[in-house]
C-alpha cells in the first residue's frame, strides 16, 4: 500500500535524524518529517489546468539546556539531515535561554488514525479531470445569467512523523479529496456569487455541487437595498456562523496568548462566557474529519478537549511549550503552517471545534423571527476585526430580509457590526443541522441578537 510505504519512509528518516543527533553529541533534538502529495485541477473560462506537487522535508529543533534552535532541509538526503542538525545546534547555542522551555515530547502514544482511502493516491491529474467533468456538465448550462465560474478538484495524501531524543517516535497519515464550484451570476445589473463544495477523507462524489452553487447564486439575484439601520436578530447559515466564530475563538482559545497575557479571555477560565445552551468541544479524533490526526505536529496524541460547557469556559488549547508554562500540559493542539509545514515551528490552533447541535433547524429558527436578517456565504472583512476587544464590522454580500418567519427577498450588501465575545452570550438559538465544513470551527445554524445591520 502506497500510504504504508510513505509511513515507513518518514519514520525511517525520523529515526535516522535522531541517530545523527546522538552521533553529533547533540543534547536534545526533535525531528519533524513530512511527505505529502498535492494535486489540483481547475476549470475556468473553458480551460483546464492541473498542478501536481510533492512536499518533502524535515524541520529540526535542537535544545541546549533552555536554548532552542531551528533549521530545515528539503528532501531526505543524509548529508542535509546532518547539516540541519548542526545548524540548529549552532543557532541554539547562540540564543538566549527561555526559562519556560521544558523539553520535547517524550511519549510515543498514538491516537486514532482518521479514515484512510487507498484509492485517493491513485487519483492522477487525468482521473481528476474526469471527476471535474461532473461539475462542468452541471455548470455549463445555457443560461445567460451565469457569467463566470471556477471549478476545482483537489487531493492531498501522505503524512508526517515526529521523533525526539527523549524517546518519541510517532506518525500520522491523511487522505483528503475536495470538489468545489464557485459561480458568478448577473441579471439586470445585479451581480451575485456563490460556492458549494464536498470534502472528505475518502473519494468524494461531486454530483450536485455545481447545481447547488448555481441555485444559490440565482437565489440572490434581484436583491433590494435594505435602506435602513436595524437592530434585529441575525440568523447565520452553518457556513457563515462557522466563519464568524472561527475568527474569534481561534484567537480567544489560544493558550499561548494566555501565558503571554495577550488574550481577552485569559482571565475567564471557569466563568460564563456564552449562553448556557452552548457546548463546544475540540476534537481531533473524529475519523471522517479532515482535521483528524493520530498525533499533533509535536508528537502529542490528539484527543477530545471540553472547551465550553453550559456556557462556561473550561479549557484553553496548548502545545508542548505553553502547556507546561501555564502549569498544565499540551492538549495536542500543535500545528505547523501549510503548505510547507517542515519550514515552520509549531503554533497553537484548534483541531476541530464542534458546537453540539441544538433542537431547531433553519426553517424553525426563521419561523421564530418577526423580523431578521438571514446570512449565507462568507462575510467580507472578518480578518480586519479587533481580536483584542472583539469588535467587528463585516459586509454580508449574501443576505436576506426575513419577516414573519419567511424570507421576503435578498438584500444588497449589508454591514453587520457587533462584538465577537458578546455574541457568544447573545446566541438565542443553536440549530440541529450539522454539515461538514473546512473551518477550524464547525457550527450549526445560529440565531444571534444585538447585531447592528446597516444597508
Amino acid at each position: 500500500m502506497v500510504l504504508e510505504k510513505v509511513r515507513s519512509e518518514i519514520l525511517e528518516v525520523a529515526d535516522l535524524s535522531m541517530k545523527y543527533a546522538r552521533d553529533l553529541n547533540i543534547p536534545s533534538a526533535e525531528s519533524f518529517v513530512i511527505k505529502k502529495s498535492l494535486t489540483n485541477v481547475e476549470y475556468s473560462k473553458g480551460k483546464t489546468e492541473s498542478r501536481d506537487g510533492m512536499v518533502q522535508g524535515v524541520g529540526i529543533r535542537v535544545a541546549d539546556g533552555k536554548k532552542v534552535g531551528f533549521a530545515t532541509c528539503s528532501g531526505f538526503a543524509p548529508e542535509s539531515l546532518k547539516q540541519s542538525l548542526e545548524n540548529a545546534y549552532k543557532i541554539a547555542r547562540n540564543r538566549p535561554e527561555d526559562p519556560r522551555f521544558e523539553s520535547f515530547v517524550s511519549d510515543s502514544i498514538h491516537g486514532k488514525e482518521g479514515v484512510l482511502d487507498p484509492d485517493i493516491p491513485q487519483l492522477t491529474s487525468e482521473s481528476q479531470v474526469e471527476k471535474l467533468r461532473v461539475l462542468v456538465q452541471e455548470c455549463e448550462i445555457e443560461d445567460q445569467r451565469i457569467v463566470g465560474m471556477n471549478l476545482s478538484a483537489e487531493t492531498e495524501w501522505g503524512g508526517y512523523a515526529v521523533a525526539t531524543t527523549e524517546g518519541c517516535m510517532v506518525s500520522s497519515m491523511k487522505t483528503i479529496h475536495v470538489g468545489t464550484a464557485y459561480i458568478v451570476a448577473m441579471a439586470e445589473g445585479d451581480r451575485s456569487t456563490a460556492f458549494d463544495f464536498v470534502v472528505g477523507r475518502s473519494v468524494q462524489d461531486f454530483a450536485g455541487v455545481g447545481t447547488r452553487a448555481i441555485e444559490s447564486a440565482f437565489k440572490h439575484l434581484g436583491s433590494k437595498p435594505l435602506g435602513d439601520t436595524l437592530k434585529v436578530p441575525t440568523v447565520w447559515h452553518p457556513l457563515s456562523a462557522s466563519y464568524l466564530l472561527s475568527t474569534a475563538l481561534s484567537v480567544g482559545l489560544n493558550g499561548g496568548t494566555v501565558v503571554e497575557k495577550q488574550n481577552p479571555l485569559g482571565s475567564k477560565l471557569d466563568q460564563q462566557i456564552a449562553t448556557t445552551a452552548l457546548q463546544l468541544n475540540d476534537d481531533g479524533q473524529i475519523p471522517t474529519k479532515a482535521s483528524t490526526d493520530a498525533v499533533d505536529a509535536e508528537g502529542t496524541t490528539m484527543h477530545k478537549t471540553e472547551i465550553i460547557k453550559d456556557g462556561v469556559l473550561k479549557s484553553f488549547l496548548f502545545d508542548n511549550f505553553y502547556g507546561p508554562a501555564y502549569g498544565g500540559k499540551s492538549t495536542g493542539n500543535a500545528h505547523r503552517n501549510e503548505p510547507t509545514e517542515y519550514e515552520s515551528i509549531p503554533t497553537i490552533g484548534p483541531n476541530k471545534l464542534i458546537i453540539v447541535p441544538g433542537q431547531k433547524d433553519l426553517e424553525q429558527q426563521l419561523a421564530d423571527c418577526d423580523k431578521a436578517i438571514y446570512i449565507e456565504g462568507m462575510p467580507m472583512g472578518m480578518g480586519h476585526s479587533n481580536m483584542i476587544t472583539g469588535d467587528f464590522s463585516v459586509t454580508a454580500t449574501n443576505a436576506y430580509l426575513v419577516e414573519k418567519g419567511e424570507i421576503v427577498h435578498p438584500v444588497k450588501p449589508v454591514s453587520i457590526a457587533g462584538n465577537f465575545f458578546k455574541s457568544l452570550m447573545d446566541i438565542e438559538q443553536i440549530g440541529s443541522d450539522v454539515i461538514d465544513l473546512p473551518f477550524p470551527l464547525e457550527s450549526t445554524t445560529l440565531t444571534i441578537h444585538n447585531h447592528t445591520i446597516t444597508g
